[in-house]
């Protein structure tokens, strides 16, 4: 695959991830849909196994009968703005969501069967992904990012995060073999061919 194919199918996973947000879903979900459906990995419908990464790990309700469901979208569209500690929600706020989404899509196309696979590929493709999303977003962790990264943005939300996610992931992914050996024909999947 050519860096120009390479590239344009990172950048068209990037504008998927938005998609999926826009239509509701959340870091964790809209960035492991948008890398599957870029190198079709899995069944769609395994999203299930990353919802409970958003919000850090997931968000506890602070008050009986709030549907969280139902508070997050109203933030989402701004059809309700919370100032601080009005949210009745709290999030875990530990590992972002959506770096945990790239992370279980590195898993699921390079992660071990048995105890004797090799770890190589699987680890150090999840190590360049923690230190290249670090670099570019200075954080790590859902509370860190939420309150140091998402006021800088300009629609104030953390769609700038679920796209960088994405495109390094993609971009590690399609370029595995190149960054290590070890990679090389260890698929479980083959990502499928053409335009993303």
């Amino acid at each position: 695959m050519t860096e120009a194919e390479v590239e344009s199918r990172v950048r068209a996973a990037g504008r998927r991830v938005l998609e999926f947000r826009q239509r509701g879903f959340h870091c964790s979900e809209s960035v492991f849909q948008a890398i599957n459906d870029a190198l079709d990995i899995t069944d769609p419908a395994m999203v299930r196994i990353v919802t409970g990464f958003h919000g850090g790990g997931g968000i506890h309700r602070t008050q009986p009968g709030i549907d969280i469901a139902s508070v997050l979208r109203e933030q989402r569209s701004g059809e309700r703005r919370y100032r601080g500690d009005e949210v009745p929600l709290v999030r875990v706020g530990h590992l972002c969501g959506a770096l945990a989404a790239g992370i279980v899509c590195i898993g699921l196309l390079y992660g071990r069967r048995s105890p004797d696979d090799d770890l190589n590929c699987v680890d150090e493709l999840c190590y360049k992904l923690h230190r290249r999303f670090f670099q570019e977003s200075h954080g790590r962790e859902c509370q860190f990012l939420r309150e140091n990264y998402v006021p800088m943005t300009p629609k104030q939300n953390c769609e700038t995060i679920y796209r960088k996610a994405t495109e390094i992931t993609v971009e590690l992914l399609l370029t595995s073999s190149r960054l290590v050996p070890e990679c090389s024909g260890a698929r479980t999947r083959t990502p499928k061919a053409g335009p993303a």
